[in-house]
């Protein structure tokens, strides 16, 4: 995700130095953070993002009375809660297990999808519902999918990827469409008078990104390859904005334009660029994830939903 994206999710309720909080400590309890690994530094998270380095600041600050960080001299802030914060989460991803494995025995049973739902809101408490029927809309078909189906997973309901100009919105029957905060204005304008109610979603940004990149020595060249070349020039400009100049958009991948790169990011939701570059050079997945605030606010919608609440329309 861009750096334009992320500065967005500050009309959120939620502060922004809150939501670099709940990002990071996401980002650490995913393991996609270590101990021992060096954040990048306040100014070149503050570019990047397009905020002020004091509110970077403040959310190191509260990373660290979280015990996930810790300053360590001129290697900055370091990582020190990862196996703790990751020991916290067993209960919950143990729970997933079970209900993973009870849609599993449920399906052997013969039941549907919908009969699935409607016994799991019955288990989750009096009164509960189906959840709504849930897309997920974003301007490519490789980044619809991927956030669908880790939007799926987290909320353990089916989301439907949606493309922009691929779908009439009379045409789809969910009750809740989700998008990031840069398409909204756009999805809210196409889902108006359908019913449905439109939310923005926060994209996490690509902290594994800015760590491996600010770890490497000075003058090395990085890559950057998209399935898109404008979507690899943003990305470029990005890295730029925060400081990282050594940089060179690839369009091919071919041996001629690797020469005299040292590391090439592609996006995460394409594992075809990662596989067409394996053996030749290293590469470094452009780590988008869900903002863990954005997925509870999701949560608590389906749950609202769920227990009877009226949908009021596209906002």
């Amino acid at each position: 995700m861009t750096a334009p994206e992320i500065s967005l999710a500050r009309h959120s309720d939620t502060p922004v130095y809150r939501q670099i909080v709940a990002q990071l400590a996401f980002t650490i309890e995913a393991g996609r953070l270590l101990d021992g690994d060096r954040l990048p530094g306040a100014r070149l998270l503050a570019a990047n993002l397009g905020i002020n380095r004091n509110t970077v600041a403040r959310a190191y600050a509260e990373l660290r009375d979280l015990g996930l960080v810790e300053p360590r001299g001129r290697n900055g802030m370091v990582v020190c809660g990862a196996e703790r914060a990751r020991a916290a989460s067993s209960a919950r991803e143990r729970g997933r297990g079970i209900l993973e494995e009870a849609v599993g025995r449920c399906r052997e049973l013969g039941l549907g999808d919908d009969d699935i739902r409607a016994l799991l809101g019955g288990a989750a408490g009096p009164g509960a519902g189906p959840a709504p029927e849930i897309s997920f809309v974003e301007c490519n078909r490789d980044r619809a999918e991927y956030f669908a189906g880790a939007l799926a997973a987290e909320l353990a309901v089916p989301v439907d990827p949606l493309v922009l100009g691929e779908f009439e919105a009379g045409g789809v029957s969910s009750e809740l469409v989700l998008t990031t905060f840069f398409h909204l204005a756009e999805v809210r304008r196409r889902f108006r008078g359908t019913g449905a109610e439109v939310i923005a979603i926060v994209v996490a940004p690509h902290l594994r990104t800015l760590v491996e990149i600010a770890q490497l020595p000075k003058g090395r060249v990085v890559g950057v390859w998209w399935t898109s070349e404008d979507q690899a020039v943003s990305v470029r400009d990005s890295f730029a904005q925060a400081g990282v100049t050594d940089l060179r958009v690839l369009t091919t991948g071919d041996d001629a334009e690797l020469e005299g790169v040292e590391l090439v990011v592609v996006p995460t939701e394409s594992p075809a660029l990662a596989r067409r570059l394996e053996g030749r050079v290293r590469v470094l997945e452009y780590g988008n994830v869900l903002d863990a605030a954005s997925v509870r606010m999701v949560r608590e919608v389906v749950r609202e939903h769920r227990a009877g609440r009226t949908f009021t329309g596209a906002k």
